[in-house]
C-alpha cells in the first residue's frame, strides 16, 4: 500500500488476489518418514463452509490459530500437521504424521482424528489415500505385495529417477487407497510437491470419474432420441398438409425440450470432467515417469483405464451437443417449410382481397352512376314543378316552359356529379 501510494498509482481492485494465486496453496516440505492420509470432500458453498469452521474448531481444540484465510489453512497440531484446501466443488484435508517407528499403512496419520470431529464433516468423501514416505532402496516385489496386501501394483521412477512411487489404483479395507513413495534422493520441498502432485492425482482422478455413471443413465435416453429423431426426420417429407407439418413442428420441440434439458443438466458436470482430465495429465507430465520393473507405470495404467472413461463422457457430451444442432436444423427445415406454406396462404389470400375490392369498386361506381340519375331525375322534377307553379308570373306558360325543363337536366346531373366527388373527396380524407 507505502508503494501505491508513493508512486499515486490506482492498481485493480482483484490485484492483491491474482498475485495470492500463485502462492495460495504452497507444498509443504515433507521429510522421510512419514506417513500421510489425504481426504477430498465433496461440497457446496455452505458444507464448504462448514468443513472450515471444522478446522478451525479442530484448530481451537488444540490450542493453535484457526483459519484466517477462506481457502489454505496450514497449521501444526502437536502430534500431526493440518492442511485445508478449499476448490470449486470440493475440500481436501491433509494430515501428516512423522512414521518413525510406525506400522506401515495402519498406523496412519488419519487415526490420531477425533472420530467425533471426523463423524461431524459434512459431504461424501469422493477421494481418499494414505501415503508413506520412505528413505532407503528401490522396494524389492516381496515388500511391496505385503504393502498392498496382494493388490497388483502399478509403479515408477519419477523426478529424475530421485523416488520410486507404487500404487494399487483400489481402496483398501479402510476405504483409502495406499501411495508408498521411496525417497532416493529428494529433499524436503521436492518430496513435499511430489506429494502434492500424487494427490492431486488421486483426487482430480476421482472427481473426472464423477461423470461417467452421469454419462451411462444419459446414453441410453440419447439413443432413443436419437432414434426418434430419425423417425422424425423422415416424416418431414411425407408432410403435405399444413396441420400434419405443424404437428411435426411440435414433436420436434417437445424432442428438442428434453435434450436441452440434458444439456443443462449434463454441461457443468462434463465441463468439470473435461478439467479435471487435463489436470490429471498435467500432474502426470510433471512427475516425469520413468519405468520402474517389473511393474507397469502409473501413467500407463491410467491411459489405458481412465482415458476411456474420459472419452466415454467427452463422447456422451458431443453427442448431446450434436444432437442439439440437429434438431435445431430439423426444426428450422420444418419451420420453414410451415412458413412458406402461410406465405401461400396469405398470398391467395391477397389475391381473393384484391378481387373483392376491385369487384366493389366498380359496384361502387356502378351505384355512384344510379344515384347521379336518380338525383338528377329527382331534382329536375322539382325544378319543373317549380317552373309550372311560377310561369304564369313570368310570362311562360304551356309548351314554352319545355325548353327550361330541358335545360335543368344537364344542370342537375352536374350538380349532383359535383356534389358526389367532393363528399367522396371528403370522406377519403
Amino acid at each position: 500500500d507505502r508503494a501505491i501510494r508513493a508512486y499515486g498509482l490506482t492498481f485493480h481492485p482483484d490485484f492483491g488476489r491474482l498475485v495470492d494465486e500463485l502462492h495460495s496453496r504452497p507444498a509443504a516440505a515433507v521429510s522421510a518418514p512419514t506417513t500421510i492420509s489425504h481426504v477430498a470432500i465433496l461440497t457446496g458453498q455452505e458444507e464448504a463452509g462448514r468443513v472450515r469452521d471444522q478446522v478451525a474448531a479442530l484448530c481451537r481444540r488444540y490450542g493453535a490459530s484457526p483459519p484466517y484465510r477462506e481457502h489454505f489453512h496450514a497449521v501444526d497440531l502437536g502430534r500431526f500437521e493440518l492442511r485445508f484446501e478449499r476448490h470449486l466443488e470440493f475440500v481436501t484435508l491433509t494430515f501428516l504424521r512423522p512414521a518413525a517407528g510406525l506400522r506401515p499403512f495402519r498406523d496412519t496419520a488419519v487415526a490420531l482424528l477425533p472420530e467425533d470431529w471426523l463423524a461431524a464433516l459434512p459431504g461424501p468423501v469422493v477421494a481418499a489415500a494414505h501415503l508413506l514416505l520412505e528413505r532407503g532402496d528401490p522396494p524389492d516385489p516381496t515388500r511391496i505385495d505385503t504393502l498392498f496386501e496382494g493388490h497388483r501394483v502399478r509403479a515408477s521412477r519419477v523426478m529424475g529417477n530421485a523416488a520410486v512411487v507404487c500404487t494399487d489404483w483400489r481402496p483398501h479395507g479402510d476405504g483409502f487407497g495406499r501411495f508408498h513413495i521411496t525417497d532416493l534422493g529428494l529433499d524436503p520441498a521436492r518430496a513435499g510437491r511430489l506429494v502434492q502432485r500424487l494427490v492431486e492425482i488421486d483426487t482430480y482422478r476421482m472427481m473426472a470419474l464423477l461423470g461417467l455413471p452421469l454419462a451411462r443413465r444419459v446414453a441410453p435416453r440419447l439413443t432413443a432420441a436419437e432414434t426418434r429423431l430419425a423417425e422424425l426426420t423422415a416424416r418431414i417429407g411425407e408432410a403435405r398438409e399444413l396441420a400434419d407439418e405443424r404437428a411435426l413442428l411440435e414433436e420436434l420441440f417437445d424432442l428438442a425440450a428434453g435434450i436441452e434439458r440434458q444439456v443443462a443438466e449434463t454441461a457443468f458436470r462434463f465441463g468439470g470432467t473435461r478439467a479435471y482430465h487435463q489436470l490429471v495429465r498435467d500432474r502426470l507430465r510433471e512427475l516425469r515417469e520413468e519405468r520402474f520393473e517389473p511393474f507397469q507405470p502409473l501413467g500407463q495404467f491410467l491411459a489405458r483405464r481412465f482415458e476411456p472413461a474420459m472419452r466415454t463422457c467427452s463422447s456422451t457430451a458431443e453427442r448431446l451437443e450434436g444432437l442439439s444442432r440437429r434438431i435445431s436444423r430439423a426444426a428450422d427445415l420444418v419451420r420453414t417449410r410451415v412458413d412458406l406454406e402461410l406465405q401461400e396462404q396469405n398470398r391467395a389470400l391477397l389475391e381473393s382481397m384484391e378481387r373483392r375490392a376491385a369487384l366493389q369498386l366498380r359496384l361502387q361506381q356502378t351505384v355512384e352512376g344510379l344515384s347521379v340519375v336518380v338525383l338528377s331525375y329527382y331534382l329536375v322534377g322539382l325544378g319543373a314543378y317549380v317552373i309550372k307553379g311560377t310561369g304564369p308570373w313570368i310570362g311562360l306558360a304551356g309548351k314554352a316552359q319545355a325548353p327550361l325543363v330541358a335545360a335543368l337536366v344537364p344542370l342537375a346531373m352536374g350538380a349532383v356529379w359535383l356534389g358526389l366527388r367532393r363528399l367522396r373527396r371528403k370522406i377519403g380524407h
